[in-house]
């Protein structure tokens, strides 16, 4: 005990005592900066899938076999992907609870998780964008057609107030996206810095706008009026959907598509990154790097007859 308190990693053993609800309850007021609708995900998380398990014992006796047992039986009820989150709210809570000295450490190690399906992308072409702005019921079009030639998220679109509007110099603010709180709806920042950005729009998309907003005026400030997308989807996307491009295809697949169209007009990634609003190149680049493999060969072809070029008889080598 003298030698681990001389190299400071003595901890003592009354703190691991301490139920794991007591402190993770302690450890959740100490959260700052979250969105509410973050917030309102991990509190039903940990009080529907952790604190129902874990809540009563006390953090010192919770090892890696009773998280492993935690994780098996949750994968029997629910998705990858909720299974995948539970275990990172959990994670947390022990994590802190390592930094704050009430245990010496996390028992969150060689836990395997289940692999979350990866959802299909699908990049529609222009044509395709085009039928499925026509399908569209006439109020919503000028929406559809926006998203995917700006790649707006969907909540950033629904966000857009007329002051971040300017059709004179053709460019949108993102400044504001919609925030599902439980089940209700409002409106915030952006998630990261990077998605607060200002976009130039082509000028199609702000006559389109313009003619939008003569024949219905702003509602509260906001272009579209106030969005609900579980109608919306249910309403206005699926119906011109069906009667176009067929499914499976989401309201997201829009902003996809647009990284698409970019690609194709050799935008480089650093321009498209910002664009999305995505925080890192990287981001970009993970997502859409694929489609880049067509450019990469007209590339080389490029490349190869600007050698050919100069280095035909009578030029310089």
């Amino acid at each position: 005990m003298r030698a681990d308190m001389d190299r400071g990693s003595w901890v003592d053993p009354a703190r691991a005592r301490k139920r794991f609800e007591a402190w993770a309850r302690e450890y959740g007021r100490t959260r700052v900066n979250l969105r509410p609708s973050t917030r309102t995900r991990d509190d039903w998380v940990m009080e529907q899938l952790v604190l129902p398990v874990f809540g009563g014992r006390a953090m010192g006796s919770i090892g890696p076999m009773d998280i492993r047992s935690w994780v098996t039986s949750l994968e029997a009820e629910y998705a990858a992907s909720t299974v995948r989150k539970a275990y990172q709210v959990l994670a947390r809570v022990l994590k802190a609870a390592v930094e704050a000295d009430v245990i010496l450490r996390s028992p969150c190690r060689g836990i395997d998780l289940p692999k979350t399906e990866h959802q299909e992308m699908r990049f529609l072409s222009t044509d395709e964008v085009a039928a499925l702005v026509r399908a569209t019921r006439h109020r919503w079009a000028p929406f559809v057609l926006t998203a995917a030639y700006t790649g707006l998220r969907w909540g950033e679109l629904a966000a857009l107030r007329l002051p971040r509007l300017d059709l004179l110099s053709r460019y949108i603010s993102v400044e504001e996206t919609v925030i599902r709180d439980g089940g209700s709806l409002s409106f915030g920042p952006p998630k990261t810095r990077a998605a607060i950005r200002r976009i130039s729009i082509p000028a199609f998309v702000g006559e389109a706008l313009a003619a939008h907003l003569g024949e219905y005026p702003a509602v509260d400030g906001l272009v579209f009026g106030r969005m609900n997308p579980s109608r919306f989807r249910q309403r206005v996307w699926y119906p011109a959907v069906d009667a176009s491009v067929g499914r499976p295809c989401r309201v997201h697949d829009l902003r996809h598509s647009h990284a698409a169209m970019l690609i194709r007009e050799k935008a480089h990634p650093k321009a498209i990154q910002v664009r999305l609003g995505h925080a890192s190149i990287k981001t970009t680049l993970d997502t859409y790097g694929h489609l880049y493999e067509g450019i990469d060969e007209a590339l080389a072809e490029a490349l190869d007859a600007t050698w050919r070029k100069a280095t035909e008889p009578g030029d310089a080598a």
